[in-house]
């Protein structure tokens, strides 16, 4: 077998540097986020010619674009190449001796006032889309967009970078936001942690490794109480993932039940996800990317089914390569709901309906968020409904008279939906 090779593929300001710097390149890095701040790539450079602090000091407005390429890496003919993106020259430091030249750069769009100007600004009658949206626009970056959309009748940014509140508003929603290659990529990271595991780790392929369990930590359940003024009433919307006592409280405002449900589950999958970690080092490999799910084995009873919040990969000037992973166990999200109007006498439970359930027929006084609630344990997921049955609801729709359904708004007695599994 040919020997396995690793190496890095530099252009600079959309020209192929590589030849060029082989000499002086000690080191790189690429740090892959699945959300909460934006990809970063480090090069490190000799410079005991004081080229990278003169003639050749990179100057603002400049970008560089790395692509990693594997030759031969698992097995012969395995060749592979991965595109780390693009990204704006953001941080110079230069040490010694020897003389070492560190260029930095973000792939947030430092060109614009995205992470540097403070606003406020009252958002009205749009949604999370539509406010990311413009964000993204402003910023001359592309959206990319693949969650669950949600209202939002009114909001304030108030003293907040556009990329500062775009992660916090991603973040209530449960929706993970990625700034990659001159894209805002958002999308719904339960639904990811629920997908298949992808890959596979076991002890014995690491170099090192590091576990921390909070045991103490997880919530059992989370409960928050807010004033819905239209109706002049204090709502409170509880959720429990098992019996227990440790209920994480929350004070925050919300525009409906609907909107304190999404936003109550988001903060308790915030904190539980923190409570069982894994950070591994092992032999790099392009195959691991931020957002994917590995099975880890080896362990014991610390085994399982791990998300991969941050992936470090790291080459040498010689041919080592090498990944870091930080990770954590996946929390499948499986409860019973409890909200009421504190102010009456209304109360609703909704607990995870069974399995078998594969249709259900409409009857007066449903709406999708209901039997989401119902089916599914989250009236979030009513899209998924809508999405499986999206021919039927318009059909009945327009029986109806309507042009359409807005979405699922319109719904009708008799109609049968398929629940999805």
């Amino acid at each position: 077998m040919k020997a396995r090779q690793s190496s890095v593929i530099v252009k600079y300001n959309g020209k192929d540097i590589t030849k060029t710097i082989t000499d002086y390149i000690e080191g790189f890095q690429y740090v892959d986020n699945a959300s909460g701040t934006a990809d970063t790539v480090t090069l490190k450079l000799n410079n005991r010619s004081g080229k990278w602090s003169a003639g050749w000091i990179p100057v603002e407005g400049d970008f560089v674009e790395s692509i990693i390429k594997l030759t031969n890496w698992t097995a012969e003919g395995d060749n592979r190449k991965y595109n780390c993106g693009y990204f704006l020259i953001d941080d110079l430091s230069y040490s010694g001796p020897p003389s070492v030249a560190s260029v930095g750069g973000i792939a947030t769009p430092i060109r614009t006032d995205f992470n540097v100007t403070e606003k406020s600004k009252t958002w009205k009658k749009t949604t999370v889309k539509g406010i990311l949206q413009k964000i993204s626009s402003d910023a001359g970056i592309t959206l990319y967009f693949s969650g669950q959309d949600y209202p939002i009748d009114e909001l304030e940014q108030s003293n907040k970078t556009n990329q500062s509140f775009a992660f916090e508003l991603c973040n209530s929603y449960n929706l993970a936001m990625k700034l990659y290659n001159r894209r805002m990529v958002v999308f719904d990271q339960t639904e990811y942690e629920a997908k298949k595991a992808s890959l596979n780790i076991n002890k014995t392929q690491l170099e090192s490794w590091n576990i921390g369990k909070k045991m103490t930590r997880a919530y059992d359940g989370v409960s928050i109480s807010y004033t819905d003024s239209k109706k002049n009433q204090t709502l409170s919307y509880k959720f429990m993932l098992k019996d227990g006592s440790r209920i994480l409280k929350l004070n925050e405002t919300a525009e409906s039940l609907q909107d304190a449900e999404i936003k109550a589950k988001a903060k308790l999958l915030e904190h539980n996800r923190q409570c069982q970690t894994m950070s591994v080092k092992l032999m790099g490999d392009t195959k691991y990317i931020a957002s994917k799910c590995a099975d880890v084995s080896g362990f014991g009873k610390l085994d399982g089914k791990y998300y991969i919040d941050t992936v470090t990969h790291e080459k040498n000037a010689g041919s080592g390569y090498y990944c870091t992973l930080e990770m954590h166990a996946v929390i499948i999200v499986k409860g019973v709901t409890v909200a009421k109007v504190d102010s009456g006498d209304t109360t609703k439970k909704a607990s995870e309906s069974s399995a078998k359930s594969k249709t259900y027929t409409i009857v007066s006084g449903d709406t999708l968020w209901k039997i989401s609630t119902q089916f599914l344990g989250s009236g979030a997921k009513y899209m998924q409904i809508y999405n499986a049955n999206s021919g039927t609801i318009e059909n009945a729709a327009k029986s109806h008279g309507k042009t359409s359904s807005s979405n699922g708004h319109w719904i009708y007695p008799g109609t049968t939906l398929t629940i999805p599994g």
